[in-house]
C-alpha cells in the first residue's frame, strides 16, 4: 500500500486508478458540504459539472424530491435552492431528499475520478473516519485534491496531510510521494500553529466574500464518521 497526492486537472489519467481507492478532497467547501448532507440524512447527492446538467437531472427527478446546490466563484448559482455552504445543508433541507450538486471545483473533481475502483469522499471533518476506510479497503490510495480553478490549493493539500497523518496512525508510515511529504508537513504546521492559511487564496476569498464561519468548520477535525463514497455516479453513505 502507498499513498499519492495530485491537485485534480482536467488533463488528468492515470491507468492504475481502476486498481486505487481515490479519496477526492475540496475542502472548501464542496466535499465538507456533501458530507454534512449525508449526515443530515441526505438519501443521495448526484454531483454535475455544469449547472445545466443539475438543472435537467433535478427536473427528471421532480423538484419536490429535490434539493439543487450549486455555487460558481462562490456565489450560489441563480435559481438554485442554496450554495456551498456546509452549513445550510441542514437536517430539516436535505433529510429524505436529493440533492443535486454542481460546484466550481469539486465537483469537476468527483466526476474526473470516477474510474477509481473505490472513491471516497474526504474532508477535515472526517478525516480519521476516511482514513480508516481507505485503509480498510487495502488497496492503494490516490488522494486527489480538487484545487481552485485547476491550480495548487494549500487548504486542500493541508486535509490531504490530515487524512495522511490518520491513515498513519493506523498502519505506520507507509510509502507516499513527494507531494505527500508536503502536505504532511504543511498539515503538522499548521497543527501546531505555525502556519496560517487565512491568507492563501481560497480561504482569503471565502472570508472576503462572508464566509468565514464556513473556514472555520471546514478545518474542524473529525466532526463525524460518515464517509460518503461514489458508485455509478451517485453518492451515499
Amino acid at each position: 500500500m502507498r499513498i499519492d497526492v495530485h491537485t485534480y486537472t482536467n488533463r488528468f489519467a492515470d491507468n492504475k486508478l481502476h486498481s486505487c481507492t481515490a479519496i477526492v478532497i475540496d475542502v472548501l467547501r464542496a466535499t465538507t458540504s456533501i458530507i454534512r448532507a449525508a449526515q443530515n440524512g441526505a438519501l443521495k447527492i448526484i454531483p454535475t459539472k455544469e449547472p445545466g446538467d443539475a438543472a435537467s437531472v433535478a427536473m427528471n427527478i421532480g423538484a419536490r424530491d429535490c434539493v439543487l446546490a450549486g455555487e460558481r466563484g462562490g456565489i450560489r448559482l441563480p435559481g438554485f435552492d442554496i450554495g456551498n455552504s456546509p452549513l445550510d445543508f441542514s437536517h430539516e433541507l436535505v433529510s429524505g431528499k436529493n440533492v443535486i450538486f454542481c460546484t466550481t471545483n469539486g465537483t469537476q473533481a468527483i466526476c474526473g475520478m470516477s474510474g477509481a475502483a473505490n472513491l471516497l469522499i474526504g474532508a477535515m471533518i472526517n478525516r480519521t473516519a476516511v482514513a480508516r476506510r481507505a485503509v480498510e479497503l487495502g488497496q492503494d490510495i490516490v488522494i486527489m485534491c480538487a484545487g481552485t480553478d485547476g491550480r495548487f490549493s494549500a487548504d486542500d493539500i493541508c486535509a490531504a496531510g490530515a487524512i495522511i497523518d490518520a491513515i498513519y496512525s493506523f498502519v505506520g508510515r507507509i510509502p507516499t510521494d513527494d507531494c505527500g511529504i508536503v502536505s504532511h508537513l504543511l498539515y503538522r504546521d499548521w497543527l501546531e500553529n505555525r502556519i496560517d492559511l487565512d491568507s492563501t487564496l481560497h480561504c482569503s476569498r471565502l472570508i472576503r466574500l462572508g464566509f468565514g464561519d464556513d473556514v472555520k468548520f471546514c478545518f474542524t477535525p473529525d466532526v463525524t464518521d460518515v464517509v460518503p463514497f461514489l458508485k455509478d455516479g451517485v453518492i451515499t453513505v
